[in-house]
């Protein structure tokens, strides 16, 4: 079971300086009660208010980063994720613009300067941390979410040789004196099989995507296009008692089902419950989509997965309309011990303001018949017309 997680990492955009900055805040003060039973008791009452608190300033930061290194004005392929999220809530990975890699440390305040990604991969892009027995270090695969683009987008630094690339993993190799590829390292991997079938074009976008375990116990990321390709599965390792660990990275795709995964974004592995946690897919722009339950173990069978349950959770202010308001972000982060954080930041249509929105849930399973329940402890909004959330980790 992954151990309960302390804090609950923030990415800030200010307006006035151009930068973003990290800020920490204690989910179990702001998003929880202190047991099951004072949430249980808070639902129950019949005049709750629709958000705890509302925030209009953030916890102070804690770091900056610049997005736009000097000579760079590329927008768009800055990002941030958490590394290594089941063992570790405190390793940041970051990319600016210029495709440069650092990590940030928020408990011990230290920086690493990584290698350079062979290509940028947009701000949204499809990044994973997988764990392989016995290695020093997870592995971080990065996907741009429009792997089309690859080929399209302009080479950083200008006029490099670099080959293009949709899909990468920064791996870690122990140091030894014979080996000169020691150290963190980006290595190229290949791309979605469906960028060569005919119809394919640079706009299609992987809409859904998650990790499941194979057989042999290692991790396969799994991901679904926009444009009908189906459902395809990259497989990352296998095991091999050739080499010293017992495993090789396998770097092999294959296509587990015409349909689609029916979430959007990504979803998590609760392992604890053995079911896969996301925002159900909608078919509408702007749509607020709810929280799902989905068993993947289907797709080992070449079934397509079912959504098994729906929860609708998530408050709004009352003099927000729902179509004035259109998601910007939505994060569902996993906080260990069946805890979550539903985070999601929206962009009002008609003033342009924008506003985030965390909501802390518990997921339980009824001990008569062994269903799914998501219990909703606090729900709270930030507002600030100078700084905007735009990454919950």
């Amino acid at each position: 079971m992954m151990n309960r997680r302390q804090f609950l990492n923030l990415v800030v955009w200010s307006w006035s300086d151009r930068l973003y900055s990290l800020r920490r805040i204690d989910p179990s003060k702001n998003l929880f009660y202190e047991s099951t039973q004072q949430a249980q008791k808070a639902a129950s009452a019949e005049k709750r208010k629709k958000f705890d608190k509302t925030f209009r300033s953030l916890p102070d930061p804690i770091a900056s980063f610049d997005p736009s290194p000097t000579g760079v004005v590329n927008s768009g392929l800055e990002w941030f994720e958490l590394f290594a999220p089941r063992s570790s809530e405190s390793r940041i990975v970051n990319s600016n613009k210029a495709g440069e890699i650092t990590m940030f440390d928020a408990d011990k305040r230290l920086i690493l300067a990584l290698p350079n990604l062979y290509q940028p991969k947009g701000h949204d892009a499809v990044v994973i941390s997988v764990t392989h027995p016995s290695a020093d270090e997870d592995s971080l695969y990065i996907m741009d979410r429009h792997p089309g683009r690859a080929v399209t987008r302009p080479r950083l630094p200008a006029g490099s040789d670099h080959p293009r690339s949709c899909f990468e993993v920064l791996e870690y190799k122990r140091s030894n004196l014979t080996d000169s590829h020691k150290g963190w390292h980006w290595r190229l991997l290949p791309p979605p099989p469906f960028v060569h079938l005919p119809g394919f074009q640079p706009s299609s976008l992987v809409t859904s995507y998650t990790t499941m375990d194979t057989v042999d116990g290692f991790s396969s990321i799994c991901i679904s296009s926009d444009k009908g390709f189906g459902t395809y599965c990259f497989d990352t390792a296998c095991l091999d008692p050739s080499r010293s660990l017992g495993w090789r990275n396998l770097d092999e795709w294959r296509h587990v089902g015409d349909w689609a995964l029916p979430f959007e974004g990504r979803a998590e592995f609760v392992r604890e419950f053995d079911i896969w946690l996301g925002f159900k897919a909608a078919t509408l722009p702007c749509r607020l989509n709810h929280l799902c339950a989905v068993d993947l173990s289907a797709m080992d069978h070449g079934r397509e997965p079912i959504v098994q349950h729906v929860w609708e959770h998530l408050a709004l202010p009352e003099e927000k309309q729902p179509a004035r308001l259109c998601p910007m972000h939505q994060r569902l982060v996993n906080l260990g011990s069946g805890r979550f954080c539903i985070a999601k930041v929206f962009n009002d249509l008609e003033d342009g303001t924008y506003f985030a929105v965390l909501t802390g849930v518990e997921l339980l399973r009824n001990e008569q018949d062994q269903s799914l329940q998501i219990l909703k402890h606090k729900c709270v909004r930030y507002i600030s017309n100078t700084e905007r959330i735009r990454w919950v980790l």
